[in-house]
C-alpha cells in the first residue's frame, strides 16, 4: 500500500507575502485574530479565515496565496528483505575506500522530527545545536517517539548518516553533522510555511551544506520556491524526493534549483511508483530500505526478515532513495567542499549508470547513482 496521500491546500488558512521594503507589523495590528504564525526568514505571515475577501490588498503585498499541506512519501511493506542491497548495488562499498565523510559537512533533515538520542546517531549530532520545531515552535526538534507514525525522519536521517563502525544497526552513507527541522507532524503533515522555515533556517546556519527534503506536493508553493532560491543563494545544494504518485514529478523535487530523486528497485529497474518527468535527475535505492526509526520503537518481521528489531526498520519510497543522494553529496563535498549545485549535479549525472534509453531520459534522469565513479569525479574536478 502507498503512504502517500496528494497534498491539498489547507482550508482556510493563507500565506500573505510582503515586499521586504514593507512593515507587516500594521497588518498584524489590524488583523491580529486572525494571523496565525509569521514565517521564519520572511516577510510574511499566515493567516487563517474564511473570508480572504476582507484583506485589502495594498501595495505592501506581494502576493497572497493558499497554504498547501506537503506529505511525506514512504510505502510501508512487509515483502520479504534479507539483505541491505543499496551499498553494493551503487558502488558505495567501494567509494569507502576514497571517503567516509566528514563531521565538517552538515546535512538539515527537513522533515518529521530525528531521534536524536538513537544510539547509532547520538553522534553525528551537534551536541549543542540540533535543530529546530517548526510543530511546537521549541529548540528541541526531537519526534514524538511513542507513535509509529513519526518515524519519518529518523529512518531519513539513519540512511543519510547512522553511524559507521560501531558495531551496532546499520551504516549511513557517510559520516556527516546532521540538523533535524521539524516542520512535519506526527501523521505527516508538513505546512508550506513549516517547509519553508525549516528550509531557511538550515540556509543560515553555516554548517549546513545539504538540505533533504523527503517530502513533496503536486502543487508548487511560492514559499517553498522562495525559500529554495533563499538556499541556493548561501551555496546550499537541496534534493528533493520525487514523489510516490508514478506520475509528473512533485514538488519542490520539480524546481530548477533542486535535484530531483527517483527510486530503484530491488529487481534492478525504476520502482513503479516512482514520480519521472524531464524535471527528474537521478536514481538511488527506494524499495526495501533498512534504517533507523525511534529507538524505542520495535519492528517485527521488518523487510520480511523473520527477526524483531529495536530501532531499526524498512521503509519503501523515493524519501528513501533522496536521503542516500544526500549522502553522497556530503561525500562529495567531503573531497571537495567549494563545489557548487550545479558542479554537484554534474558530476552526479555524468558518473552515473544508463540503465534507461541512452543519455538522460524521463523515467530514469540521469541515471541510477553510481557512489564510486561520482567521487573519482570529484577528485579530478577543476
Amino acid at each position: 500500500m502507498i503512504f502517500l496521500i496528494l497534498s491539498q491546500i489547507i482550508p482556510d488558512e493563507y500565506i500573505i507575502r510582503f515586499k521586504d521594503s514593507a512593515s507587516k507589523e500594521k497588518f498584524i495590528r489590524n488583523y491580529r485574530q486572525i494571523v496565525k504564525k509569521e514565517v521564519y526568514g520572511l516577510n510574511a505571515v499566515v493567516i487563517k479565515t474564511k473570508d480572504i475577501s476582507q484583506i485589502q490588498k495594498t501595495s505592501d503585498i506581494l502576493y497572497i496565496q493558499n497554504a498547501i499541506n506537503y506529505k511525506i512519501f514512504f510505502n510501508p511493506n512487509d515483502s520479504l528483505y534479507k539483505y541491505q542491497y543499496n551499498a553494493y548495488i551503487t558502488y558505495l562499498d567501494k567509494a569507502w575506500d576514497i571517503t567516509q565523510g566528514s563531521l565538517s559537512v552538515g546535512i538539515a533533515v527537513v522533515d518529521q522530527g530525528v531521534d536524536y538520542q538513537h544510539p547509532d546517531l547520538a553522534l553525528q549530532f551537534d551536541p549543542v545545536n540540533k535543530g529546530y520545531d517548526f510543530v511546537n515552535n521549541d529548540n528541541d526538534p526531537l519526534p514524538n517517539k511513542n507513535i509509529t507514525t513519526e518515524i519519518h525522519g529518523t529512518h531519513v536521517a539513519g540512511i543519510i548518516s547512522a553511524t559507521m563502525n560501531n558495531l551496532i544497526g546499520i551504516a549511513g552513507v557517510g559520516n556527516f553533522r546532521l540538523y533535524s527541522y521539524r516542520v512535519c507532524d506526527t501523521i505527516g503533515n508538513c505546512p508550506d510555511y513549516n517547509v519553508a522555515s525549516g528550509i531557511i533556517m538550515a540556509s543560515k546556519n553555516p554548517n549546513v551544506r545539504v538540505i533533504n527534503l523527503s517530502l513533496g506536493s503536486p502543487i508548487g508553493s511560492n514559499t517553498i520556491k522562495e525559500a529554495i532560491d533563499s538556499a541556493i543563494k548561501y551555496n546550499k545544494i537541496v534534493v528533493a524526493a520525487a514523489g510516490n504518485d508514478g506520475s509528473f514529478v512533485n514538488y519542490p523535487a520539480a524546481y530548477d534549483s533542486v535535484i530531483a530523486v527517483g527510486a530503484w528497485d530491488t529487481t534492478s529497474q525504476k520502482a513503479n511508483f516512482s514520480s519521472w518527468g524531464k524535471e527528474l535527475d537521478i536514481m538511488a535505492p527506494g524499495v526495501w530500505i533498512l534504517s533507523t526509526i525511534n529507538s524505542n520503537l520495535q519492528a517485527n518481521n521488518s523487510c520480511g526478515m523473520n527477526e524483531v528489531f529495536i530501532g531499526y526498520g524498512c521503509l519503501t519510497g523515493t524519501s528513501m532513495a533522496t536521503p542516500f543522494i544526500s549522502g553522497v553529496i556530503g561525500l562529495i563535498l567531503s573531497i571537495k567542499p567549494n563545489l557548487n549545485f550545479n558542479q554537484i549535479r554534474d558530476i552526479l549525472c555524468t558518473s552515473a549508470e544508463d540503465v534507461g534509453d541512452p543519455g538522460f531520459d524521463e523515467k530514469t534522469g540521469c541515471g541510477l547513482v553510481n557512489v564510486y565513479k561520482a567521487l573519482i569525479k570529484a577528485q579530478q574536478f577543476q
